[in-house]
This record gives structure tokens, sequence and C-alpha cells, in this order.
């Protein structure tokens, strides 16, 4: 029993230190439904493969240009990695009630990680301790489709669900250092290797005319890091993003 709880401890300390290279991004699906139409979100989310671990601050600003061109700006920082786009769309408003919108955009990011202690079983059944490092960034060009209902009942309800697709571009290193801070021969790894992204997420909002609550969950899959024959190597993604904040509306 006593073996169990060590290794489950160990395999929880892994999970909190993996190499997260992307996490499902907390962008507000907007809603823009007229000219004119401004909306700004701030929320805080968190993101997890098995356990939390990524936890960020977002901001999105949202614009209607006219009757039909919209465009946006988004931004998040989490002390270890960050994320921003922009993207101009359109949108068109069907009956009172309902939106269909579409952004094509670029993304860019980055993550980073330094001195992360890691423990190796040997084969004696002793535990030794290395370190590693990572950073990197990466680009996303993408686009998004977006289908929604605004301003539901009294309560202004918003209930909208969005599709991002873009092609995944990073570079990214890894280094593992023993106890006397060297770098362990043939630990050193790259990656490269283009993925496409795909990005479904489900937002709810509810509250006043210019003041809403929102709550946002984001999924995420990555073609090569999430495959069986995946070059990824010590690198993975988060699967989902879960957040909440406010969304101004003017």
């Amino acid at each position: 029993m006593k073996r169990f709880v060590y290794l489950f401890a160990l395999a929880t300390v892994s999970l909190f230190a993996s190499c997260s290279i992307y996490h499902p991004q907390a962008v507000d699906i907007p809603l823009i439904n007229h000219a004119e139409d401004v909306r700004v979100d701030a929320s805080l989310g968190m993101s997890s493969w098995i356990l939390p671990d990524v936890v960020t601050l977002n901001v999105t600003a949202s614009y209607g240009f006219n009757d039909w061109l919209a465009g946006q700006a988004h931004i998040n920082y989490g002390g270890e990695n960050v994320y921003a786009q922009l993207a101009p769309g359109f949108y068109r408003p069907f009956g009172e009630h309902s939106v269909l919108e579409t952004y094509i955009g670029m993304g860019m990011g980055g993550s980073w990680r330094d001195n992360i202690k890691h423990s190796d079983a040997n084969a004696n059944d002793t535990t030794t301790y290395s370190y590693y490092s990572y950073s990197g960034r990466f680009l996303l060009p993408f686009a998004q489709t977006n289908v929604g209902w605004h301003d539901l009942t009294a309560a202004h309800i918003d209930l909208a669900f969005g599709l991002k697709v873009g092609a995944y571009l990073p570079d990214f290193d890894y280094k593992k250092y023993d106890e006397n801070d060297a770098i362990i021969a043939g630990s050193e790894r790259d990656y490269t290797t283009a993925n496409l992204l795909v990005e479904p997420q489900v937002l709810f909002r509810i509250g006043g005319e210019h003041l809403r609550f929102n709550v946002k969950l984001g999924f995420a899959w990555l073609s090569d890091v999430f495959s069986d024959n995946s070059n990824s190597g010590p690198f993975t993604a988060d699967l989902v993003t879960l957040s909440t904040g406010l969304t101004f509306c003017f």
C-alpha cells in the first residue's frame, strides 16, 4: 500500500511538471450582431490534461465595424505561458436572437519552464533526481466559426458554440540536467512538427444589458501530439480549459 501511494505521488508530481506546449484558449465568442457592437471579456481560465496545470488571465475585445464586418483581439498570460491572436471576420444575424460569425486570424504564443525536478527510479529500486527545462513558441493560423443565440429572456442569456481549426506550428526545445547541472547526453529534444488543431468551445452568459457573467468550456486536439506515433517526445498539451469571468457589452 505504501508503495502504491508513493508511485501515485510521483505520477501526480510528473503531471504538474509536464511539458505542456498548448492549452485550449479561453477566447470570447462575442456574438456580434450590429454595427458598433462592442464586447470586452475578462476571465480566469484553468487548463488540464488529467490534473489542472495551467492558470491564465484572459482578455478579449470584439467590435462590429459595420453591418457585416467584425474584428477580434485576444491575449492571455499564465506566468509560464503567453498567447495572443488577431482575427478579422464577418457576422450575419438570423432573426431577432440568432447570429453566425466566422473569423480568420493568426495566433502566436509560447511556454517555458526552468529547472523542474524529476525523479527517476532505477533497477535497484532507488530514486535519483534530475532537472529539465523547456521553452519555445508557436504560430497558429486559423479559421473559427461561431453560432449562437443572444439576449434570450429578460436575463440576457447568451448561448454559443464555436469551432476553431488551424495549423499549429511549434518550435520547442527540451534539455535534461543531472544533479551537477550538466546536460545529460542524448536528452536534448527539439519539436517542430506541424499539427492540425481542432478546438471546439461552448459558452454561456447571463446578466444585465451591459454586464454579464460568463462560463466557457473548450477542448483541443493536436494531430501529432495526441497520436499513437507522436514525434512530440516529452512534450504534451492540455485537453480542456474551463474559464469564468465578466463580459462588458457597449
